[in-house]
């Protein structure tokens, strides 16, 4: 199945649906700093650099899904929380607006625990509202990453929808609770020692090449009273805390002790293992968020690189979100299409430069009477005696027009009553295992509606 992303970042939900088996056909990343990174380890998906306030349905390829995590900092629990009040929060209504616009089978959404927190519920159940108002069936919950072999806990809280004409019900996967993945499993054979650097320091590549990992480089700067008002190091055999997206928040290496208590909200280093403390570096990070050591992190400045890793979703969570929509679509077995005849090849011609199919309307012979009676229709399929040709429909139900409309459209009806259609994108037959229809196809040149397996 094809999907687009949104909020893409480096491409961590792109990567866990790539290795589920879906295909990345374009994704948006508005942000120049991570959009070098994307592009790098996603050579095979087109980057919209856009803003997502001015991209139109009709800049999005045909896809099955779309995934993407509207910014979080609206919403997360750790910061302001000014909801809508935040330009950052209020790009969640364009991600619904497309969401509406294009019609896609599902969506997937990722966020912070926070959305569903009393501070901003109305706002989220409004969300869910309008999703559902686009014409979706909506599920949410909150998931654990560590309950799916993530070694970190990170609650994060996912809505999926599935269009209303898709007769099939959702579930999320299942957890394998106790089943934790520890830091040791993670990180334990990366002895190399990180490369040290500050804000203000600029990352030198070229060093690289002399390193056993990628992106082992470790923010030192300095630690504030609020991070060490508690404990930040989680042992070996424990699963890591959450890895944030700012630098000065990641957790302490497990090679150091846990910190000492002094009070409430002050802890310090053991005394006399000063020394062992230091922050997970990136490439550490990289590996408890899931992503491969093949996957590299562009940046100059540490911070960037922290930022991109902590923000994304770990791929291996990603995977099996990808792979409960897989199952969910495994159980559709047929779709509704609309086969007609092209007379032409001048037909073929406005039928691709209007998006347009036209068939008449009315009670005679090889006309379609009621417009209630159509089922939702996702596909087109025309032929002519030697081709076939494949569209994919737009989800606005057929309306009535007249031959004077389809005129000023370059058509040339033989009646007055029609049907109009609205096309998606054309699609490539050969790339749907069609080739068994394709006496229902071509035995009649009047149109007709089938159901045939097609996704």
């Amino acid at each position: 199945m094809k999907v687009v992303s949104f909020f893409s970042g480096c491409g961590g939900l792109d990567l866990g649906f790539e290795q589920a088996g879906f295909d990345i056909v374009w994704a948006n990343e508005f942000d120049v700093k991570i959009q070098s990174t994307y592009a790098f380890n996603h050579p095979n998906t087109f980057l919209c650099k856009s803003d997502i306030r001015t991209i139109k349905s009709i800049d999005i390829p045909s896809c099955d899904g779309f995934i993407g995590g509207p910014p979080c900092q609206a919403w997360s629990e750790a910061g302001l929380g000014l909801g809508l009040k935040d330009v950052r929060g209020q790009v969640f209504l364009d991600y619904i607006r497309i969401i509406n616009e294009k019609q896609p089978k599902f969506f997937l959404i990722e966020n912070v625990k926070g959305l569903v927190s009393d501070k901003h519920k109305n706002v989220f159940f409004n969300f869910l509202n309008k999703l559902q108002d686009a014409g979706f069936k909506v599920y949410f919950k909150i998931l654990d990453a560590v309950n799916f072999s993530v070694p970190q806990n990170r609650e994060r809280v996912f809505i999926v929808g599935i269009r209303n004409d898709i007769h099939i019900d959702y579930s999320f996967p299942e957890c394998n609770f106790g089943e934790y993945v520890s830091l040791k499993e993670a990180i334990g054979d990366i002895n190399e020692p990180p490369i040290k650097y500050r804000e203000s320091d600029i990352v030198l590549f070229e060093k690289e090449k002399f390193r056993r990992y990628l992106n082992n480089d470790v923010f030192d700067g300095c630690y504030s009273a609020r991070y060490m008002s508690r404990n930040r190091v989680r042992g070996w055999d424990e699963p890591s805390f959450t890895i944030p997206a700012t630098a000065v928040n990641v957790p302490l290496h497990p090679q150091a002790p846990k910190m000492d208590y002094i009070s409430g909200n002050l802890r310090s280093f053991s005394r006399g293992n000063e020394y062992l403390y230091r922050r997970l570096s990136v490439r550490e990070c990289a590996r408890i968020q899931t992503f491969p050591d093949s996957f590299q992190f562009l940046y100059s400045n540490i911070l960037d690189g922290y930022r991109m890793v902590g923000n994304a979703v770990p791929p291996r969570m990603g995977r099996s979100l990808a792979l409960s929509l897989k199952k969910c679509f495994d159980k559709v077995s047929n779709v509704f299409v609309l086969i007609g005849y092209c007379k032409s090849n001048e037909q073929l011609l406005q039928i691709r430069k209007n998006y347009l199919y036209y068939i008449r309307r009315g009670t005679r012979s090889g006309a379609i009477r009621d417009v209630a009676n159509f089922p939702v229709i996702d596909y087109l399929i025309l032929h002519d005696e030697n081709n076939i040709f494949l569209f994919s429909l737009n989800k606005i139900p057929p309306t009535a027009c007249n031959s004077c409309f389809l005129k000023s459209k370059g058509f040339v009806p033989s009646g007055d009553n029609y049907w109009l259609f609205n096309l998606d994108a054309e699609l490539k037959f050969e790339d749907f295992n069609l080739k068994k229809y394709i006496e229902v196809i071509k035995m009649t040149k009047r149109p007709h509606i089938e159901q045939m397996e097609i996704i």
